[in-house]
C-alpha cells in the first residue's frame, strides 16, 4: 500500500497487545502518542483478561476488549468472537504491536480499512503496512516505530509520562498498609517472582538483601498470589512485609510511587515501576536488557552476567537451566545488588 494515511483520518483506532503484563505496560506510551496527535479517536485495546485492569488505568483508553485466549475464547472460533467485537464498535484502524499468529488473523478478520504491525509478525502479509522490526531498540521505542506508517508527526511518550487514573480508594488502601510501617523510612520494594523460573534470582539472595536494608529501610515484597509462598519463605524470621496476592496494578503502581527503589528479576514489576519513575534494579539471568526490555525510570540500572559464553540462552528465560549449571543467577551475588543498589539510593 503506497499512501500514506494520516492518524487523524481514523475514528475507531484498536491496539492488539495479548502478550504478558509488562508488554502491556509498555505500549501504554503509544496510546497516549496516538491520542496526542488524535484526540477525538476512540482507541480500543485488546489484551488478556490477566492485563485488562492495566489497560483500563490508562486515561486515553476508551474500551478495554479482554481476549482469553487460551480460555473462553481459545482457537478459530475465539478469533472470529472477537474480531466481530472490532467490527461491532466500527474499528477503522488496527495497530499490532503484538506479533502472534493470533493478532495478525484477527486483524484479518476485523477487516479494519488500514492495519500495521511489525515485519517479523506472524503472516504479516496481512497489514497493510509492515515496519522493521529492530532488535537493539527499547521496545517503547520499537513500538513507536509503527506509527512512522502514518503521514504524521508525533510525540514520543516515556513510560513515566504516561497518563494513568487511580481511584483515591486505591490510594487510601496503599497509604492504610503504610501507615502501619515506620513512616521515618524509606521504602524499597522486592519482586522475586516470574513466570519463568529460571528468571527468578535466587530466593536466599533475595533474603540477604533483607537482612542488610531491614534496620534502615521498610522492606516490602510484592507479587501475584502465585507469589505468596516464596515470599513467605523468603521474608520468614525478618521484619519485611510480604504484600504479595495483596495489591491490585493501580495499588501496586501507587505503592512504587512511594518507594525509593524496586529490585527485580526481569519481569513486569520493572515496566510498572518505570510507570512511576521508580528507580528499579534489574536482574537479568538468562535473558538480557539488550532485548529491548530494560528498565526506563530514572536512575535505573540493569546486573547481568554477560561474560558467560551461554548468556544470554532465551529471550523469555525457561523453567530449567539448558546446561544445569544456573550460573547466570548463581553469578550475580547479593554483594553486587547490594553496591548496585547502594550507587541508586
Amino acid at each position: 500500500m503506497s499512501k500514506k494515511y494520516s492518524i487523524t483520518e481514523f475514528n475507531k483506532i484498536a491496539i492488539i497487545q495479548t502478550a504478558f503484563i509488562g508488554d502491556v505496560a509498555l505500549t501504554l506510551p503509544l496510546v497516549d502518542s496516538i491520542k496526542e496527535k488524535n484526540p477525538n479517536a476512540e482507541i480500543i485495546f485488546v489484551t488478556t483478561p490477566q492485563s485488562a485492569e492495566l489497560a483500563s488505568l490508562s486515561e486515553n483508553v476508551s474500551r478495554v476488549i479482554s481476549y482469553d485466549k487460551k480460555g473462553l475464547n481459545e482457537g478459530l472460533r475465539g478469533i472470529k468472537f472477537i474480531s466481530q467485537l472490532l467490527n461491532e464498535v466500527n474499528v477503522d484502524c488496527i495497530i499490532s504491536p503484538h506479533r502472534s499468529l493470533r493478532s495478525s488473523l484477527l486483524t484479518f478478520f476485523a477487516k479494519p480499512e488500514f492495519s500495521v504491525s511489525f515485519n517479523k509478525s506472524a503472516l504479516s502479509l496481512i497489514y497493510d503496512k509492515r515496519i522493521n522490526y529492530k532488535l537493539h531498540l527499547h521496545e517503547i521505542e520499537r513500538n513507536f516505530s509503527l506509527l512512522s506508517s502514518f503521514s504524521d508527526e508525533f510525540k514520543f511518550v516515556d513510560l513515566n509520562q504516561v497518563k494513568l487514573e487511580i481511584q483515591n480508594e486505591d490510594k487510601d488502601y496503599i497509604d492504610s498498609l503504610l501507615s502501619k510501617l515506620d513512616n521515618i523510612k524509606k521504602n524499597i520494594i522486592l519482586a522475586p517472582g516470574s513466570i519463568w523460573l529460571t528468571k527468578r534470582w535466587l530466593p536466599e539472595y533475595f533474603r540477604e538483601l533483607i537482612i542488610n536494608y531491614q534496620d534502615l529501610y521498610n522492606v516490602i515484597l510484592i507479587g501475584s498470589k502465585k507469589d505468596i509462598d516464596l515470599c513467605n519463605v523468603i521474608s520468614l524470621d525478618t521484619n519485611a512485609k510480604n504484600f504479595a496476592g495483596l495489591t491490585s496494578f493501580a495499588q501496586s503502581i501507587y505503592l512504587l510511587s512511594k518507594s525509593a527503589l524496586l529490585i527485580t528479576n526481569d519481569s513486569s514489576p520493572t515496566h510498572l515501576a518505570g510507570l512511576t519513575n521508580c528507580p528499579t534494579l534489574t536482574i537479568y539471568g538468562p535473558t538480557s536488557p539488550n532485548y529491548g526490555f530494560y528498565p526506563r525510570a530514572e536512575k535505573s540500572i540493569s546486573i547481568s552476567k554477560d561474560d558467560l559464553k551461554c548468556h544470554p540462552c532465551h529471550i523469555h528465560g525457561k523453567n530449567i537451566c539448558p546446561i544445569k549449571t544456573f550460573d547466570c543467577m548463581k553469578q550475580i551475588t547479593p554483594e553486587l545488588i547490594i553496591n548496585g543498589a547502594n550507587n541508586i539510593i
